[in-house]
């Protein structure tokens, strides 16, 4: 992997976020780059006014001036604060600024990444929301491959792959298997979460068969009961790990997100969390 988006809110990014993006670029040896976003949609809309007998349209209000200059403000110290952090860890670094609708823009930037990094609470509306809806429908839209960032960044010491026998997650798998061979020789958990939560001999001994090409320590789970319910309960248990999961189409992830266990998932666990669109 050689570049990774990392998204921010240019007014109050995420310091976590941008630890675990400055730890994936290490291990990586990858550039980072900081997308930080700028809301710049006005707070008033143009107004028709009356003066000295001609019409004129009012676009800016003076009481935004001093939040505008605030913003810019912030801006520019948390641009500098996130390359002396790269600076001090050695990353290479880029940072655009997109001053525009957050969530066109970010789309439009991860067409040219090799992953993007978020937070789970990037733009929330409130402390409560998480994930924040922005980072669902950026789940849903990007063009490349999603980190969901953990609260707290740790080595990654484990990698639990999500497998349901479908061509998503093994697209998945393969995915993250490229894009981080520098984990190799971390310990690999497969979890079977189909409803019968039982592995088929020829579709394991396949799947055994390419993943030993790539990695060292491989194990097989069956996750019984309830594929998501069993899921969030064993990911509940791991330390150090990031769990890999597929998405087929857009509205995968729509019907995912209704169910609770998904938002658990992120909101609890302190797992990084990769997810990629077949």
């Amino acid at each position: 992997m050689k570049k990774i988006m990392l998204a921010l809110n240019a007014e109050k990014p995420d310091p976590q976020s941008v630890a675990f993006g400055v730890y994936l670029a290490r291990l990586t040896g990858s550039q980072l780059c900081g997308i930080f976003l700028e809301d710049q949609t006005p707070t008033h809309e143009a107004g028709v006014k009356f003066a000295y007998g001609s019409v004129y349209v009012e676009t800016i209000d003076a009481d935004e001036e001093p939040i505008k200059a605030f913003k810019e403000k912030a801006a520019q110290l948390n641009i500098r604060v996130f390359k002396e952090a790269c600076e001090a860890q050695g990353i290479n670094c880029r940072v655009h600024r997109d001053q525009g609708v957050p969530q066109t823009e970010l789309i439009n930037e991860s067409r040219y990444a090799d992953v993007l990094v978020s937070g789970p609470v990037l733009f929330a509306s409130s402390a409560l929301e998480m994930p924040a809806g922005f980072v669902k429908t950026l789940l849903a839209k990007s063009e490349c491959p999603v980190i969901i960032a953990p609260h707290h960044t740790h080595p990654i010491n484990k990698i639990l792959f999500a497998f349901n026998g479908s061509a998503s997650a093994l697209f998945a798998i393969k995915q993250f298997t490229y894009l981080f061979p520098e984990l190799k020789d971390t310990e690999l958990v497969v979890m079977q979460v189909d409803e019968d939560a039982v592995f088929n001999e020829e579709q394991k001994e396949k799947l055994y068969e390419y993943l030993r090409v790539h990695y060292r320590l491989i194990n097989f789970k069956d996750l019984r009961g309830k594929p998501k319910d069993e899921l969030f309960d064993y990911s509940l248990r791991e330390n150090n790990a990031c769990l890999v999961m597929g998405a087929y189409g857009r509205n995968w992830l729509s019907k995912f997100f209704k169910d609770s266990t998904a938002e658990l998932i992120i909101k609890l666990n302190n797992l990084p969390v990769f997810i990629t669109h077949w």
